[in-house]
């Protein structure tokens, strides 16, 4: 019974490999570099640890790609293990006819509108803009120039440019959810060195608080930010 199944299992994976690998030229990266093997198993459960997650590339990008691992640390709610590779790309810059320096790319500055909240600085703005716009020409293109160059030469002076920052997965982020989740990460260290029921349970403990946390502030979040478009339209 054991020697068909063996066939079976032999003559899928020579079709696999054949017809899918072999002609469209593909790679499976998790054997290319050296690691413990913890940091090559993708799957445990049950005592049993097996590979079963791959990242394939095509042949012609062989050369751009620099490490495949396992990340046990990484919490994904799964007893699969997150894979993880890491690329090198080559970025064309853009380069200037005139000149031989290489031109950066760089976000468009915004202002500050959430100073606008302030009854203070919204007047100041407003009074500011009324004065400048005053008065018009009637010419379509000569009005439209000066009303942009009021709009935003008024929003510089009075709210200024905010710099540009990575933003966090939720709108308002405290020390008191990123104090929760440094314990949550903790305690899911101290089960993955110790698999133990009680490091088990305290993990899960942690994440349940951190997900009810984190579910509470969306809400919040949300609800500010439904009634402050609400304000903003209808000026109530």
């Amino acid at each position: 019974m054991l020697l068909p199944l063996f066939l079976v299992l032999f003559y899928f994976l020579y079709y696999v490999l054949y017809s899918r690998f072999l002609p469209n030229k593909l790679k499976i990266t998790n054997s290319f570099y050296r690691h413990k093997g913890i940091h090559k198993f993708t799957w445990e459960a049950r005592g049993t640890k097996s590979i079963i997650d791959y990242i394939i590339i095509n042949d012609r990008l062989k050369g751009s790609i620099e490490d495949t691992r396992v990340f046990r640390g990484s919490e994904i709610d799964s007893d699969h293990k997150l894979v993880e590779s890491k690329f090198k790309f080559l970025t064309h810059a853009k380069y200037s006819h005139k000149k031989k320096d290489k031109t950066i790319c760089t976000k468009p500055p915004a202002f500050k509108v959430h100073l606008l909240e302030q009854e203070s600085i919204r007047t100041l703005y407003r009074d500011r803009v009324k004065g400048k716009l005053t008065p018009l020409t009637g010419d379509v293109d000569t009005d439209w120039l000066k009303i942009k160059e009021a709009i935003t030469k008024e929003a510089e002076e009075s709210t200024g440019y905010k710099k540009w920052k990575s933003r966090k997965w939720l709108r308002a982020w405290n020390e008191e959810i990123q104090r929760t989740i440094e314990e949550k990460k903790a305690s899911y260290r101290k089960y993955l060195q110790n698999k133990t029921v009680d490091y088990y349970i305290e993990y899960k403990r942690h994440r349940e608080i951190v997900r009810k946390m984190t579910r509470s502030q969306r809400r919040d979040d949300w609800d500010k930010f439904v009634k402050t478009l609400e304000r903003d339209i209808t000026g109530t």
